[in-house]
């Protein structure tokens, strides 16, 4: 909690102690028990009694045996002088007015929703049979109307893939068991009609009903246990009472029911574009039969309940937040953002599976409000201010490249400490992904800072230096976007790591031409360093060196050349030695060739070669192992010949050797 001071005032400075303290709170609508921190003020008090007293902050009073309690002075400073188990009363200040008797029920301010953020996903159940039961004519069959329905619906979109579903909002009566889902007053079921991870019977039975029919229906009992997600009951009973209350329209977003999404109010004309910022209000609710309640939300607040004491709740009051679209940090939200204007909403369906980053875990529903787009899209918008909106966007472009290259770092570390296993795979592989995606959303910033750079024209000596600026770090997130790490870093690099490494030095050479024209000898410096970079990730030692000896001349005592120099000479011997590898099959390959023919002569030279290949470090032993070299010198063993069998047991023991070094990470 935060303390408000002001200079000069001595009693902000008396000692609390830091432990929490409990106050007893006397509300209109009871008491609640609230631990509170001693250095927190009444002020902050307030804030999270608004909620249950319904009066702003300014208009709540409160007081301890009978003395008003000062706003910005500590809970346990004078004139407070609050200690553990002390009693606050609560209240409206005089004036304000009460609600009055009569007022309608639909006209009372709703009750805050609260967060229950400790309401786990439903666990599924263990089924023996997992196959989808199949049903009869007649298996499914509607008893009696309980009360007519408004209007009627075709059922479409129900087999095999589509790009839009019929979403089903439901309530359902176990009339065996007495059981009611949702147990929730309000609210409905929903789920898409057809969907193949529910049972078939609950799609049967909305297919004959109109919207706003209540229906009893028979049906199998064992073929509604089938529940793979657990957002629909699965009581084993057989009578049922349905209640169809609407139809949406939904679109599958991978046309397997996965992500269902449903838009309520598709708001303004326009449409966030990419990397754009909308401001919006997000929820998370669980999707369960028992109820869809709120997990999360951007509303949340911490209010003072009676009966529950400190609850998150959600606030309408409390004001937007931002969200970029296409930048992967909400995607659920992001999702919506992008098919909703202004003013619009929707709701997106996720199963378990489905874009499971940044959200709790099983399935879930994410109901989100837009409230505005980001009105700047470059020069021309109404958005648009000039040199402030380039520098924030390559800000936020430099944002994401540090958390790349700060995760680069730790693949690098983790590299030169041990060799992958199966262990750290996954997490490597997690990393990286991290890497490339981080780096991606950097350039993608980059490419957008110099799309409205061009845009301006500006000859202006300061935007030049701006655009190189953009231009070395928009080479650097392009390739870091493809860097091979791990296992991968051994393979050949992909057509889009080349692709960008090519188009990388293409910028840096533009880059350097601007910097002689400026004469500018540190952004000459700069680009040189990135274009040394660039190429030892190109895996070209030549290159490197020459870029490097260029750097040397310019500044010998910078250390990070000599950590350079250092990556260069370590870049030549991994590549002496997939060299060696290409070397080493070739010459496996002559031996069988030779031992085949029984060329003594022959053999003796090519198990010569083996032996000075592996002694002088020109293989690695994966290499080794993986062709099965020491077979072929074993059948070279076997030829009869004294001194081929004594060569051939110079090349067991260097394999041998190499094998140990391997095994202590040498």
């Amino acid at each position: 909690t935060h303390t408000h001071t002001h200079a000069n005032d001595p009693s902000l400075y008396t000692y609390c102690s830091s432990s929490t303290m409990q106050l007893k709170v006397v509300l209109p609508s009871g008491e609640v028990n609230v631990p509170v921190e001693p250095n927190s003020t009444p002020g902050h008090l307030k804030e999270n009694l608004k909620y249950s007293i319904r009066v702003p902050p300014k208009l709540i009073k409160l007081t301890c045996e009978g003395r008003e309690l000062d706003d910005i002075k500590p809970l346990c400073a004078e004139p407070n002088n609050l200690v553990d188990g002390s009693i606050v009363l609560a209240e409206a200040r005089e004036g304000v007015p009460d609600e009055p008797e009569t007022k309608s029920e639909a006209k009372r301010p709703a009750e805050p929703t609260m967060i229950k953020k400790e309401e786990p996903p439903k666990p599924k159940k263990v089924k023996k049979d997992v196959v989808r039961p199949t049903l009869a004519e007649g298996d499914v069959v509607k008893k009696k109307v309980l009360s007519e329905g408004k209007k009627a619906w075709k059922p479409e979109w129900i087999e095999g893939k589509c790009e839009k579903r019929h979403m089903a909002f439901v309530r359902f009566e176990a009339v065996d068991e007495k059981k009611v889902y949702p147990d929730q007053d309000e609210g409905a079921i929903s789920f898409a009609v057809g969907d193949p991870s529910t049972s078939p019977v609950w799609s049967a039975a909305v297919m004959q009903m109109k919207i706003g029919e209540k229906a009893q229906f028979q049906v199998p009992k064992k073929a509604v246990e089938y529940d793979l997600e657990g957002f629909l009951p699965s009581d084993f009973c057989a009578t049922w009472n349905i209640e169809l209350l609407s139809i949406a329209e939904a679109l599958d977003v991978h046309q397997d029911y996965s992500q269902l999404m449903v838009i309520t109010n598709p708001g303004g004309k326009d449409r966030a574009e990419d990397l754009d910022g909308a401001a919006v209000h997000w929820r998370i609710r669980r999707w369960t039969a028992e109820g869809m309640f709120c997990i999360a939300s951007s509303r949340e607040r911490i209010a003072i309940m009676p009966g529950y004491g400190l609850v998150p709740i959600e606030d309408q009051n409390a004001p937007p937040v931002t969200v970029s679209v296409g930048e992967g940090r909400q995607e659920a939200v992001e999702a919506v953002a992008m098919k909703c204007g202004p003013g619009g909403s929707g709701h997106l369906y996720l199963k378990t599976e489905a874009l499971k980053g940044n959200r709790p875990q099983g399935c879930v529903i994410m109901d989100v409000e837009v409230v505005a787009l980001d009105p700047n899209r470059g020069p021309g918008t109404s958005g648009w201010k000039g040199w402030q909106s380039l520098v924030i966007e390559r800000e936020m472009g430099d944002e994401w490249l540090e958390q790349a290259d700060g995760r680069r770092k730790q693949l690098e570390t983790f590299g030169t400490l041990r060799k992958s296993t199966g262990d750290t795979k996954d997490a490597e592989a997690h990393v990286s992904g991290q890497v490339h995606k981080f780096a991606n959303n950097a350039a993608r910033r980059y490419r957008r800072v110099l799309k409205w750079i061009e845009m301006e024209n500006s000859e202006d000596k300061k935007m030049k230096l701006e655009k190189c600026t953009v231009q070395m770090r928009l080479a650097k997130s392009s390739t870091l976007s493809f860097q091979r790490f791990g296992d991968a870093a051994e393979a050949a690099p992909s057509d889009e790591e080349k692709k960008a490494i090519a188009e990388a030095l293409a910028i840096l050479k533009e880059v350097l031409a601007t910097g002689e024209e400026l004469k500018n000898d540190n952004l000459i410096y700069e680009g040189q360093k990135m274009a040394l970079q660039v190429h030892i990730q190109a895996e070209d030692v030549t290159a490197a060196r020459q870029v490097l000896e260029k750097l040397l001349a310019m500044r010998p005592d910078d250390d990070e050349l000599k950590s350079d120099s250092a990556r260069i000479n370590r870049l030549e011997g991994v590549l002496n030695l997939k060299k060696g590898a290409n070397t080493i099959e070739t010459v496996q390959k002559d031996l069988q060739a030779a031992i085949t023919a029984t060329d003594k002569e022959k053999v003796s030279e090519l198990v010569g070669k083996l032996y000075d290949m592996i002694k002088g470090g020109e293989v690695t032993w994966d290499t080794v192992r993986t062709l099965k070299v020491g077979k072929d010198v074993g059948n070279a063993m076997k030829m009869g010949d004294p001194d081929i069998a004594a060569s051939a047991r110079k090349v067991v023991g260097e394999i041998q050797a190499l094998a140990q070094r391997a095994g202590i990470g040498l």
